[in-house]
C-alpha cells in the first residue's frame, strides 16, 4: 500500500462514503508541505479533498493545525476548511482537509467582520489547550493570567533563545545576532509592564493571520487557514494582517464597528510583528536580523 491508497482508506474510513481517487493535482502556495487537490467520482457527484504532506517527524504540527481548525470552526465565526483526517503512514505525516475552491478577492467588508466575531470568543486565561507551532517554529502556549507577562516571555522571549540557539550552532550565518539579542532582551520588561497597562482579554486568534491565510470561496465568503491559534490580545491578528500587506480603511471600519479598536494600537502593531519578524530571523537570518533590529529600536524609542 502505497500513500494514496492508505488516503484513500482513511477518507473512506471518516465520511462513510467510497473514495478512490480519479484526479490528483499539485497545489502551490506554501513552503513547508507538500500540498495537493485529490477529486473521486461517487454516488453523489465528485468529491474533492485537499492534502498536506511532510515528513512523519511532523505529525504533530498536522495534529495542532487540526485542532487549530476545529477550535475556530467551533467558534462559527467565520468559514474554515473542515478536517477530515491526519496521522502517519510509514514515512508520511498528512492532513486531509474539504476542498474549497478559493477565490482571492471578495467583500473585505465581510472577512473583517467574521473576524471581529471571532475574537468576541473569550478565555479567563492567556494561552491554549496546547502548544502548536507557527510554521514549522514551535508555538508555547502554557496558560498566564498576565498578557505582558506571556507575550514577553513566550512569544519575544522565546524567539529570542531559538535565534540564541541557531547563532551558536550556525555563527557565520547569525553573525548579526548578539546586538539583537541584548537589545531584545534589554526590552523584555519595558514589554511586560507596557502591554499590562493595556488589560486586553483574551480572544480566540488565528495567530498566524497574513495575508496569504485568508481568502474567499467562490460564493464570496471569507474562509481562513493554516491557524496557529491561542487566546490573546485580538490586535495580534490586525497587527499581522499590516506586516506583508494592507487590508486597507474598508477592513478597519467594518472590524472596529463590531470590535472597537483600543487607542495605542499603531505602537502594539510594531510590538506583535516583532514576533513574526524575530521567527523569521530565526529562521532564514539575513535581512530579517537587521529589520528586527529596526523594530526593537523603535519600539524601545517609544518608551
Amino acid at each position: 500500500m502505497n500513500i494514496w491508497q492508505w488516503l484513500e482508506s482513511e477518507i473512506q474510513s471518516k465520511t462513510g462514503d467510497p473514495f478512490v481517487i480519479a484526479k490528483k493535482q499539485a497545489v502551490s502556495g506554501g513552503d513547508i508541505n507538500q500540498a495537493y487537490h485529490l477529486s473521486a467520482n461517487g454516488p453523489n457527484g465528485v468529491t474533492d479533498y485537499f492534502v498536506k504532506l511532510n515528513d512523519s517527524q511532523y505529525a504533530d504540527m498536522f495534529v495542532k493545525e487540526a485542532l487549530g481548525l476545529e477550535a475556530l470552526q467551533q467558534s462559527e465565526a467565520i468559514k474554515v476548511p473542515g478536517v477530515i483526517a491526519f496521522g502517519q503512514f510509514e514515512q508520511y505525516s498528512y492532513l486531509v482537509l474539504h476542498y474549497i475552491p478559493m477565490l482571492p478577492l471578495g467583500n473585505i467588508a465581510d472577512f473583517a467582520i467574521g473576524l471581529a466575531n471571532l475574537h468576541h470568543h473569550h478565555c479567563s486565561q492567556f494561552g491554549f489547550e496546547h502548544n502548536n507551532t507557527i510554521g514549522r517554529t514551535p508555538q508555547i502556549n502554557h496558560w498566564q493570567d498576565n498578557w505582558g507577562h506571556f507575550f514577553s516571555e513566550q512569544r519575544i522571549g522565546y524567539q529570542l533563545d531559538l535565534l540564541e540557539q541557531h547563532l551558536e550552532q550556525h555563527p557565520k550565518q547569525y553573525s548579526g545576532s548578539p546586538n539583537l539579542i541584548h537589545k531584545g532582551r534589554q526590552l523584555l520588561p519595558k514589554l511586560t509592564k507596557y502591554l499590562n497597562r493595556h488589560k486586553p482579554k483574551a480572544a480566540l486568534v488565528h495567530g498566524d493571520l497574513w495575508q496569504g491565510n485568508f481568502s474567499f470561496d467562490h460564493a464570496g465568503i471569507p474562509v481562513i487557514y493554516d491557524p496557529a491559534c491561542y487566546y490573546g490580545d485580538h490586535e495580534v491578528d490586525l497587527a499581522m494582517l499590516e506586516l506583508f500587506g494592507e487590508p486597507g480603511r474598508a477592513f478597519f471600519a467594518a472590524y472596529s464597528k463590531v470590535h472597537p479598536i483600543d487607542s495605542g494600537y499603531a505602537k502594539r502593531r510594531d510590538i506583535y510583528n516583532l514576533y513574526h519578524i524575530l521567527n523569521h530571523a530565526s529562521l532564514f537570518a539575513g535581512s530579517y536580523i537587521q529589520q528586527a533590529q529596526r523594530i526593537i529600536d523603535k519600539i524601545a524609542a517609544g518608551f
